[in-house]
Protein backbone atom coordinates (compact mmCIF):
# COMPACT_ATOMS: atom_id res chain seq x y z
CA UNK A 1 0.00 0.00 0.00
CA UNK A 2 1.65 3.08 -1.01
CA UNK A 3 1.77 5.80 1.89
CA UNK A 4 -0.04 8.80 0.65
CA UNK A 5 -0.23 10.34 4.56
CA UNK A 6 2.21 11.95 7.69
CA UNK A 7 1.43 11.43 11.27
CA UNK A 8 3.81 13.96 13.69
CA UNK A 9 4.22 12.63 17.04
CA UNK A 10 5.15 13.97 20.34
CA UNK A 11 7.23 12.08 22.59
CA UNK A 12 6.45 12.32 26.51
CA UNK A 13 3.52 10.78 27.20
CA UNK A 14 2.28 10.06 23.65
CA UNK A 15 4.71 7.74 22.00
CA UNK A 16 6.21 7.00 25.52
CA UNK A 17 5.69 7.23 29.33
CA UNK A 18 8.39 9.67 31.02
CA UNK A 19 8.50 11.40 34.61
CA UNK A 20 9.76 14.42 32.89
CA UNK A 21 9.44 17.27 36.21
CA UNK A 22 8.12 20.22 34.19
CA UNK A 23 8.01 22.55 37.22
CA UNK A 24 11.26 21.99 38.25
CA UNK A 25 12.45 22.72 34.78
CA UNK A 26 10.67 26.45 34.37
CA UNK A 27 11.54 26.99 37.94
CA UNK A 28 15.01 26.50 37.69
CA UNK A 29 15.19 28.35 34.16
CA UNK A 30 13.26 31.69 35.89
CA UNK A 31 15.78 31.18 38.58
CA UNK A 32 18.86 31.05 35.90
CA UNK A 33 17.62 33.95 34.20
CA UNK A 34 16.87 36.57 36.92
CA UNK A 35 20.69 35.68 38.40
CA UNK A 36 21.32 36.86 35.00
CA UNK A 37 19.92 39.80 35.60
CA UNK A 38 16.76 39.56 33.66
CA UNK A 39 13.21 39.63 34.40
CA UNK A 40 11.20 37.01 33.15
CA UNK A 41 7.87 36.72 32.04
CA UNK A 42 6.28 33.66 34.49
CA UNK A 43 2.93 33.76 33.00
CA UNK A 44 4.77 32.28 29.43
CA UNK A 45 4.58 28.67 29.14
CA UNK A 46 7.80 27.21 29.57
CA UNK A 47 8.87 26.40 25.74
CA UNK A 48 8.37 30.06 24.42
CA UNK A 49 10.80 31.13 27.28
CA UNK A 50 13.16 28.44 25.22
CA UNK A 51 12.16 29.81 22.32
CA UNK A 52 13.12 33.76 23.82
CA UNK A 53 16.29 31.96 25.23
CA UNK A 54 17.33 30.43 22.56
CA UNK A 55 16.82 33.56 19.57
CA UNK A 56 16.03 37.17 21.78
CA UNK A 57 20.29 37.55 21.83
CA UNK A 58 19.81 39.15 25.24
CA UNK A 59 21.42 36.60 27.25
CA UNK A 60 25.33 36.16 27.34
CA UNK A 61 26.64 32.81 26.42
CA UNK A 62 27.73 31.67 29.59
CA UNK A 63 24.31 32.26 30.96
CA UNK A 64 22.87 30.77 28.38
CA UNK A 65 25.09 27.12 28.88
CA UNK A 66 24.10 27.37 32.51
CA UNK A 67 20.29 27.69 32.06
CA UNK A 68 20.49 24.68 28.88
CA UNK A 69 22.58 22.70 31.30
CA UNK A 70 20.39 22.71 33.80
CA UNK A 71 17.71 22.04 31.72
CA UNK A 72 19.62 18.90 30.43
CA UNK A 73 19.99 17.34 33.45
CA UNK A 74 16.52 17.73 34.68
CA UNK A 75 15.46 15.85 31.26
CA UNK A 76 18.25 13.33 31.96
CA UNK A 77 16.39 12.57 35.40
CA UNK A 78 13.25 12.28 33.70
CA UNK A 79 14.07 10.02 30.91
CA UNK A 80 15.69 7.15 33.66
CA UNK A 81 12.90 5.14 33.89
CA UNK A 82 10.59 5.12 30.91
CA UNK A 83 8.00 2.83 28.84
CA UNK A 84 6.08 2.67 25.32
CA UNK A 85 2.91 3.81 26.07
CA UNK A 86 0.84 0.65 26.51
CA UNK A 87 -0.40 -0.56 22.93
CA UNK A 88 2.00 1.57 20.90
CA UNK A 89 3.90 -0.72 19.09
CA UNK A 90 0.73 -2.06 17.77
CA UNK A 91 -0.81 1.01 16.73
CA UNK A 92 2.41 2.39 14.78
CA UNK A 93 2.10 -1.19 12.83
CA UNK A 94 -1.33 -0.94 11.85
CA UNK A 95 -0.66 2.69 11.05
CA UNK A 96 2.71 2.43 9.36
CA UNK A 97 1.35 0.62 6.13
CA UNK A 98 -0.31 3.34 4.31
CA UNK A 99 0.90 6.32 6.84
CA UNK A 100 4.96 7.64 7.20
CA UNK A 101 5.30 8.83 10.90
CA UNK A 102 7.94 11.37 12.50
CA UNK A 103 8.58 12.31 16.31
CA UNK A 104 8.59 16.34 16.90
CA UNK A 105 9.83 16.61 20.88
CA UNK A 106 10.59 19.90 22.64
CA UNK A 107 13.13 17.30 24.23
CA UNK A 108 16.81 16.98 23.31
CA UNK A 109 17.48 15.65 19.97
CA UNK A 110 19.76 13.25 21.43
CA UNK A 111 17.90 12.03 24.47
CA UNK A 112 14.70 11.64 22.38
CA UNK A 113 16.63 9.58 19.86
CA UNK A 114 18.40 7.64 22.50
CA UNK A 115 15.20 6.84 24.17
CA UNK A 116 13.01 5.43 21.16
CA UNK A 117 15.38 3.97 20.56
CA UNK A 118 15.67 2.14 23.19
CA UNK A 119 12.16 1.47 23.35
CA UNK A 120 12.82 0.02 19.84
CA UNK A 121 10.18 2.44 18.19
CA UNK A 122 12.47 4.13 16.09
CA UNK A 123 12.02 1.37 13.21
CA UNK A 124 8.56 2.95 12.51
CA UNK A 125 9.65 6.39 12.59
CA UNK A 126 11.43 8.15 9.70
CA UNK A 127 12.80 11.34 11.55
CA UNK A 128 13.34 11.80 15.09
CA UNK A 129 13.44 16.15 15.68
CA UNK A 130 13.59 17.73 19.19
CA UNK A 131 15.53 20.35 20.68
CA UNK A 132 19.12 21.97 18.78
CA UNK A 133 16.97 20.31 15.93
CA UNK A 134 14.02 21.59 15.75
CA UNK A 135 13.83 26.09 14.13
CA UNK A 136 11.47 26.71 17.30
CA UNK A 137 10.17 24.50 20.05
CA UNK A 138 6.33 23.62 20.31
CA UNK A 139 4.15 26.08 20.54
CA UNK A 140 5.94 27.06 17.66
CA UNK A 141 4.76 25.42 14.41
CA UNK A 142 8.43 25.61 12.47
CA UNK A 143 9.00 21.93 13.22
CA UNK A 144 5.99 20.77 12.32
CA UNK A 145 6.56 22.98 8.70
CA UNK A 146 9.54 21.38 8.83
CA UNK A 147 8.97 18.02 9.12
CA UNK A 148 6.24 18.32 6.64
CA UNK A 149 8.55 20.03 4.20
CA UNK A 150 10.69 16.84 4.19
CA UNK A 151 7.89 14.86 1.69
CA UNK A 152 7.17 17.35 -0.82
CA UNK A 153 4.29 15.43 -2.18
CA UNK A 154 2.34 16.16 0.62
CA UNK A 155 -0.09 18.41 1.54
CA UNK A 156 -1.39 19.82 5.26
CA UNK A 157 -4.19 18.33 4.53
CA UNK A 158 -2.70 14.97 4.07
CA UNK A 159 -1.16 15.35 7.96
CA UNK A 160 -2.37 15.64 11.18
CA UNK A 161 -0.10 15.64 14.49
CA UNK A 162 -0.83 13.53 17.90
CA UNK A 163 0.34 15.13 21.01
CA UNK A 164 -1.08 15.32 24.95
CA UNK A 165 -0.83 19.11 25.58
CA UNK A 166 -1.83 22.72 24.28
CA UNK A 167 1.45 23.69 23.31
CA UNK A 168 1.33 20.59 20.54
CA UNK A 169 -2.19 21.69 19.09
CA UNK A 170 -0.96 25.04 19.17
CA UNK A 171 1.71 24.06 17.10
CA UNK A 172 -0.63 21.95 14.36
CA UNK A 173 -2.92 24.79 14.27
CA UNK A 174 -0.39 26.91 13.66
CA UNK A 175 0.93 24.59 10.81
CA UNK A 176 -2.60 24.24 9.54
CA UNK A 177 -2.95 20.05 10.38
CA UNK A 178 -5.60 18.37 12.19
CA UNK A 179 -4.87 17.35 15.84
CA UNK A 180 -5.51 14.08 17.52
CA UNK A 181 -5.09 14.30 21.57
CA UNK A 182 -3.83 11.63 23.45
CA UNK A 183 -4.04 11.95 27.12
CA UNK A 184 -3.74 8.15 29.33
CA UNK A 185 -1.52 9.18 32.23
CA UNK A 186 -2.40 13.17 32.45
CA UNK A 187 -5.24 15.08 31.98
CA UNK A 188 -4.89 18.44 29.42
CA UNK A 189 -7.96 21.40 29.88
CA UNK A 190 -9.23 21.21 26.15
CA UNK A 191 -12.44 22.71 27.25
CA UNK A 192 -10.30 25.56 28.23
CA UNK A 193 -8.05 26.20 25.61
CA UNK A 194 -8.19 28.20 22.57
CA UNK A 195 -8.51 25.33 20.47
CA UNK A 196 -10.24 21.94 20.32
CA UNK A 197 -8.94 18.65 19.19
CA UNK A 198 -10.29 17.08 15.91
CA UNK A 199 -10.26 13.78 17.71
CA UNK A 200 -9.60 12.88 21.51
CA UNK A 201 -8.11 8.97 22.64
CA UNK A 202 -7.18 7.81 26.16
CA UNK A 203 -5.70 4.56 25.10
CA UNK A 204 -3.65 2.77 22.26
CA UNK A 205 -4.98 -0.11 20.29
CA UNK A 206 -6.72 -1.15 17.21
CA UNK A 207 -9.60 1.24 17.71
CA UNK A 208 -7.61 4.39 18.25
CA UNK A 209 -5.53 3.55 14.86
CA UNK A 210 -8.94 2.91 13.43
CA UNK A 211 -10.48 6.56 14.15
CA UNK A 212 -7.22 8.08 13.31
CA UNK A 213 -7.13 6.44 9.69
CA UNK A 214 -10.84 7.47 9.73
CA UNK A 215 -9.70 11.17 9.70
CA UNK A 216 -7.61 10.47 6.52
CA UNK A 217 -11.17 8.72 5.41
CA UNK A 218 -9.77 5.51 5.42
CA UNK A 219 -9.44 2.39 7.41
CA UNK A 220 -7.58 -0.66 8.59
CA UNK A 221 -7.00 -3.60 6.98
CA UNK A 222 -5.41 -6.56 8.65
CA UNK A 223 -1.72 -7.60 7.82
CA UNK A 224 -1.21 -11.23 9.35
Amino acid sequence: MERNKLIIFDMDNTLIHSHLDFPLMKAETLRLLREAGHEPDETLPLTQTMNIIKYSGKLSSESETRIWRRVDEIECAGLENIDAEPGIEEVLELLSYSTHMVALTNTKEEAASACLCKLGLTKWLEYVMGRGGAPQLKPAPDGMLELLAHYPLLKAADALAVGDALIDIRAARGAGLRFVAYNRSRAEQWQTGDYKPDLQLKSWDESAAKQILALFGDGVTSHG
